[in-house]
């Protein structure tokens, strides 16, 4: 009887391991061939944003456009199209530096909130704490408000002229509304946290952002295009009066007017270093993020509002309720964009030497065919579209 039922348990422990055996092998098979779908999957979005990209850039006549996508952590996509320079026929590559525009402002924000985990800055101080001889409108606002545009300082001055000697004009112009009631993209705010960083660390504020931004990152080919011009690689800026005229070679904004507003140049490479940077967490505390990102004060009047600390965010229903910050960028010259999904570690970043609003809607696209769900339809919701829109509101 023992005997026998040793036979049986051989038995039955055989036939139970070739059972596990073949389950095993059946889920083997069975992972490899989901996965085998999802990698074709991806290579048909892939194909349908390269397709996208050749097709918009032949319909609206642009000279060069440098487009990188993340997804789930890791660059699945980065490619340059068209020239740097069209006359030289100067092909774009990843290392081609672009101007960067109101882009710029992230940076601005990023470096600000590592001076507030330092405790040299404190968001509900008054302006007139960090910058002195202005004017009691302007003392009273405070850090927090200029950082997410509710300061209501203007958005145009009579004259544009270096950010030192552009102060004391603002200065004299009213207030467009009480502070914290409503929203204005203002350029001038940015500028204004630009003085705020280089009174604090009593440095230029390239200086600052380099070290704490630029040199963690590897970020070797960020400046503006004045510095970066000396290494042949800036791409030539072009301008069509927005489509109602020929391609023609223009001359970049001053980055002395835009200052810390919009004076940044940067190149694909670097940029998908900005953003894996961001997305890591760690350049600034989770307090920081969190108010990067997440936070957005509501107004006086209990109405929420869209934008602070250089990003558009919140859940976008066109995205399936995900959570996407972004940020446009443009000057006669310069489109840019990033688009991030902090959640699943996923962006898109895309730079461009023409710019007129079209030319976002490229980078807008690619996030719904790669992050959309299937469902969805349009072109993934844009930050700053009112603002980017026409020649003369961005940095």
């Amino acid at each position: 009887m023992r005997f026998h039922s040793k036979i049986a348990a051989i038995a039955l422990i055989a036939s139970l391991t070739g059972f596990s055996a073949t389950v095993a092998f059946a889920q083997s098979a069975n992972s490899n061939q989901q996965a085998q779908t999802q990698n074709d999957e991806l290579n048909q979005k892939l194909a349908a944003v390269d397709q996208m990209v050749i097709e918009r850039m032949q319909i609206l006549n642009m000279p060069g456009y440098c487009l990188a996508i993340i997804k789930n952590g890791q660059v699945v996509f980065q490619k340059p199209y068209g020239y740097a320079d069209v006359s030289q026929t100067r092909p774009v590559t990843n290392q081609t530096v672009f101007g960067l525009a109101s882009l710029t402002k992230t940076f601005t924000a990023l470096t600000l909130l590592s001076l507030v985990d330092k405790g040299l800055v404190n968001l509900d101080d008054p302006l007139s704490k960090y910058v002195r001889d202005l004017s009691p409108q302007y003392q009273n606002l405070t850090i927090r408000q200029l950082a997410s545009m509710t300061a209501g300082v203007p958005k145009v001055v009579p004259q544009e002229v270096e950010w030192r000697n552009q102060i004391p004009i603002l200065d004299k112009m009213p207030l467009q509304f009480e502070p914290g009631s409503q929203y204005l993209y203002s350029n001038f705010s940015y500028r204004l946290l630009g003085t705020v960083i280089t009174n604090v660390t009593k440095r230029d504020y390239l200086e600052v952002v380099r070290e704490t931004i630029l040199n963690p990152l590897q970020m070797n080919n960020t400046a503006t295009t004045v510095i970066m011009s000396k290494y042949g690689i800036v791409a030539t800026a072009y301008g069509d009066n927005n489509g109602k005229g020929p391609l023609r070679q223009i001359e970049y904004k001053n980055p002395e007017v835009s200052f810390s507003a919009g004076m940044l140049a940067s190149t694909s490479d670097d940029l998908v270093r900005y953003v894996f940077g961001l997305m890591s967490r760690k350049i600034i505390s989770p307090q920081a993020y969190q108010t990067m990102w997440y936070t957005r004060p509501p107004l006086t009047t209990g109405a929420p509002s869209p934008w602070a600390f250089g990003w558009s965010a919140g859940k976008k229903e066109k995205m399936g309720g995900q959570y996407v910050v972004a940020m446009n960028g443009g000057t006669p010259g310069v489109a840019s964009s990033i688009i991030i999904f902090p959640e699943s570690n996923s962006a898109i970043i895309s730079l461009s030497n023409l710019r007129k609003p079209p030319i976002y809607q490229i980078a807008q696209k690619a996030a719904a065919i790669m992050f959309a769900p299937q469902n969805a339809s349009g072109p993934a919701p844009s930050a700053q579209e009112d603002e980017q829109a026409t020649e003369s509101s961005s940095d």
